[in-house]
């Protein structure tokens, strides 16, 4: 659910829903330390022309699909040195962040009708074209890439909403074409099922409503047939549970009324025990992620807001549907990644005051890039939005990247739309044209301390120079107004004087966007004469910004 865009370049994270008729598992206890993000340092990443809807990572590889048709080097800008043509699939070397040769060329067939919406292209006379990518999905064994979308043909070949490629050497493959009458937007594969979900009706023709199941070898269509009444947008196959999740728009599932969110046998597609109900039927889900420990994460909006709705992102034990955090958060999710123990999350949220982080207005703006713990390491606070006072909730991490919403005649302006983490690199895409302050279209990765190459993103401007004033009896004041790291969740702040080479004075303060304070400490010992002083922000990182000098 949009709301008003403020200028600034900060942004403010959001709180949305919990079923107020479920009972919450409760928190575990607080490691001694949290899981540790990321750095929010942007390095080089291809960009492409259009908006990348979904990315992945195979090895050293990353995927990624969307609705564009040129690729061009970082830093380049649109129609640049360098910039090859792309048909809505590149890969880049995730390590380097090199573009890679392969450029399968996918394409959707001219039909006339109704506008089709803004993820199709006009064609000519009322025309159309839908050939976007929706979903890449890597095969557990890494060995093979599935894609899910619009289109119907790769490089001139038949392959109706959703193929398969060779990880290695990126061959179409030749075996893997079921023709699926709809558009795919979920994918899931394990070690003989690709399971799918979206709006389709029929699978070679065959019925099925919006949810079917293929071999992952020959694409022959299985006997897995539950039935959803409205679009779906994610699975997630738990063969550990012997359960298949499935999220998106729906009000039914085979049958009963399953809103939003739910579960099926993974072999039968019955119907199985669920708990979670979602606040409102407007509700969405539009991502499911899962760590191995028993547990899908969820990314939600609300397209019609009021209240209670559901935004942002929660946490479900999958063998039983019941909730095991929500974040409380407002804002549209669109995609969710883990890795490390670290929930990372496209979004533009805006208001997080259940889990003590990103009050809603003044002068943040939206936040479109978070991480946060997987567990619940605390309770709310408050009641906000269905997260009730006692509730468990994860903890927000200091990973604040920044980018835009995208260009101005975008029909979404999200920012990002997806994300996929390892533990040693998160990619994102979306259709921002910025991150952190640089011109940067629709792709951008970040990597791991550790990392040859990773780049810190540390105390930001502005940092003002500090105000001094002498005291009636000697002295000099000396007071100043901290910054905030995109990192770290504090910084020491050191007190500098000319004519020394150390600080005078240090003090340490947390470093969020909404929690900056005035500070001040007394020289009771200043030189005689002109003296200057300055601020010096350090964070755990290393990371140095100062303040210009003032002079009294």
């Amino acid at each position: 659910m949009n709301r008003p865009r403020k200028l600034s370049c900060v942004a403010a994270v959001a709180l949305a829903a919990l079923s107020g008729s479920v009972v919450l598992e409760q928190p575990v206890a607080a490691a001694e330390l949290l899981p540790q993000p990321v750095t929010a340092g942007a390095l080089p990443t291809p960009q492409t022309d259009g908006v990348v809807f979904t990315v992945a990572i195979a090895g050293n590889t990353a995927i990624a699909g969307g609705k564009f048709s040129k690729a061009r080097p970082a830093g380049v800008a649109p129609g640049g040195p360098g910039e090859v043509t792309r048909n809505n699939l590149l890969a880049f070397d995730v390590n380097t962040g090199e573009l890679l040769p392969w450029a399968p060329v996918v394409s959707g067939s001219t039909f006339a009708g109704t506008d089709p919406g803004p993820f199709c292209k006009s064609a000519d006379g009322g025309r159309w074209i839908c050939d976007t990518v929706f979903r890449v999905k890597v095969s557990p064994d890494g060995r093979k890439v599935y894609v899910g979308g619009d289109f119907d043909k790769i490089d001139g070949q038949w392959r109706s909403r959703v193929a398969a490629f060779d990880s290695a050497t990126g061959v179409l493959d030749p075996s893997f074409k079921p023709k699926v009458a709809g558009r795919v937007r979920g994918l899931s594969v394990t070690a003989d099922t690709v399971y799918l979900g979206g709006g389709f009706n029929a699978v070679d023709g065959v019925s099925r409503t919006r949810l079917a199941a293929v071999s992952v070898g020959t694409g022959a269509l299985l006997p897995w047939a539950p039935t959803a009444d409205k679009e779906v947008y994610a699975v997630l196959a738990a063969p550990e549970q012997g359960r298949t999740v499935i999220g998106g728009a729906f009000g039914r599932v085979n049958g009963q009324n399953r809103h939003s969110l739910t579960a099926v046998d993974a072999t039968s597609g019955a119907a199985v025990p669920w708990q979670w109900v979602t606040p409102s039927a407007e509700d969405t889900i539009t991502d499911l992620a899962t760590d191995g420990t028993g547990t899908v994460y969820l990314s939600s909006y609300n397209w019609r807001g009021g209240n209670p709705r559901l935004e942002g992102r929660g946490a479900i034990d999958i063998a039983t549907g019941t909730p095991r955090w929500m974040d409380g958060c407002y804002g549209d999710t669109q995609s969710v990644a883990v890795a490390a123990g670290v929930l990372y999350s496209a979004s533009h949220s805006h208001d997080c005051t259940a889990i003590n982080a990103l009050p809603d207005g003044g002068s943040l703006d939206y936040q479109r890039l978070l991480a946060e713990t997987t567990v619940a390491t605390g309770t709310a606070q408050r009641s906000v939005n269905h997260v009730r006072a006692g509730d468990p909730v994860p903890e927000l991490l200091p990973w604040l990247p920044y980018t835009n919403g995208g260009p101005s005649n975008s029909p979404w302006l999200n920012g990002p739309w997806a994300v996929a983490a390892d533990d040693h690199y998160v990619v994102v895409g979306g259709e921002f044209t910025v991150v952190n302050g640089v011109a940067q279209q629709s792709l951008t990765r970040f990597a791991a301390r550790g990392v040859p190459g990773a780049l810190n993103y540390g105390p930001q401007v502005p940092f003002q120079a500090p105000d001094l004033s002498r005291r009636l009896f000697g002295g000099i004041v000396i007071e100043w107004t901290g910054t905030w790291d995109a990192q770290n969740s504090e910084i020491r702040y050191e007190v500098m004087r000319s004519g020394t080479e150390n600080p005078i004075y240090t003090t340490t303060s947390k470093a969020w966007p909404w929690t900056v304070s005035t500070m001040s400490f007394t020289d009771d010992q200043p030189p005689q004469g002109t003296v200057e002083y300055w601020i010096r922000a350090v964070d755990a990182d290393g990371a140095v910004l100062s303040t210009p000098r003032s002079s009294i």
